[in-house]
């Protein structure tokens, strides 16, 4: 992410912060003391962490590009709010920076959101949600988990487990989850990814299995904005 989008992803969970504080009447990290809290504590900020992710990313996408945030989140207005209104406040949605408008259709996205949501219970709101933002993030370039704004596959890998856990259960051999998506849709359709014999024999193997490191939007973006003076004060302590 860039410094702004880093700003807004701040300002995002510190809203999440005082949220919880409201709700609870207590500091979120008293609540890990308590018993039966801690789990839903833990839950509740976590899927705060992943929505403020990838709203940050899609909003620094939507301005760069001089569009409106629905289109690079995948989100319609009214569920935005919904989940601007339920992890943080409403009031953030003011922060934004950008017009919200409304997601063009997209087939591909469409085919990718159609089968998360198979695997997500249909009552499961942030499910829905996040098929609609992880289907129109499976769009852009990099790893998933970078256009997500996500610090790293790990946290792509919990998420998923999390809200389509049969979906995340068939991933066994630890494949890219773009990749993934797409084969199993193909199968869904009778079709063959690919006409290699087997993965192990495929020539293209790291393709689809390779190495998903790098760096993190949110790490760029705190790097570029740390002046190199200090960085090099910080190397010789």
């Amino acid at each position: 992410m860039g410094q702004r989008a880093d700003m807004l992803f701040s300002r995002l969970m510190a809203e999440h912060a005082r949220a919880l504080r409201a709700s609870w009447g207590m500091n979120p990290a008293a609540c890990a003391a308590t018993s039966g809290w801690a789990d839903l504590t833990d839950a509740l900020s976590f899927d705060a962490h992943v929505f403020a992710c990838a709203i940050a990313a899609a909003a620094e996408d939507a301005e760069g590009g001089g569009g409106a945030l629905a289109a690079s989140l995948g989100l319609t207005a009214e569920a935005l709010e919904t989940v601007i209104g339920r992890y943080f406040s409403p009031q953030c949605l003011g922060w934004l920076g950008v017009p919200v408008g409304t997601p063009p259709a997209d087939e591909e996205a469409g085919m990718v959101e159609t089968l998360l949501l198979s695997h997500t219970h249909p009552t499961h709101a942030p499910g829905r949600w996040l098929a609609s933002i992880i289907a129109r993030r499976a769009l852009e370039p990099n790893h998933l988990w970078q256009d997500l704004g996500l610090r790293d596959r790990g946290e792509l890998n919990r998420l998923l487990a999390t809200h389509f856990p049969t979906l995340a259960a068939g991933n066994t051999s630890n494949m890219k989850w773009k990749k993934y998506f797409y084969r199993q849709l193909c199968a869904e359709e009778g079709f063959v990814l690919c006409s290699a014999p087997s993965c192990a024999a495929c020539l293209d193997f790291d393709a689809c299995f390779g190495d998903e490191s790098g760096e993190s939007r949110l790490a760029r973006a705190r790097r570029a904005a740390t002046p190199a003076e200090s960085m090099d004060g910080l190397a010789a302590r």
